[in-house]
């Protein structure tokens, strides 16, 4: 984590490493605790840990964008799926036409 601090990668490149993160590191609840455990002890700069929280931000975005698609291909409504992702209603409907489009 300090090293993706450190790099001050562009969105894209960004993005790109999430992903990679969200598919491949699949944390439990206690590995989950120990990763934030170890994150409050690394004593992050404060420009550092704002960069952390967009990072980790950017993180549960994609990741509830990705279950509104699956949501939305299994017929769910876009304000049912925009309740349980905390995700925008307009936000839904555009991933709903995205998906579409991409079908």
């Amino acid at each position: 984590m300090r090293l993706l601090l450190t790099l001050q990668l562009d969105p894209a490149r960004m993005q790109l490493i999430s992903g990679f993160v969200d598919t491949y590191l699949r944390l439990n609840a206690e590995e989950k605790q120990v990763f934030e455990t170890t994150i409050d002890r690394m004593g992050l700069t404060d420009d550092e840990q704002e960069e952390y929280m967009e990072i980790v931000t950017s993180w549960a975005i994609e990741k509830a964008e990705k279950i509104a698609i699956n949501l939305l291909r299994k017929g769910m409504t876009v304000e049912d799926i925009a309740e349980a992702t905390e995700l925008t209603v307009e936000r839904v409907r555009e991933l709903q036409t995205q998906s579409q489009k991409g079908n």
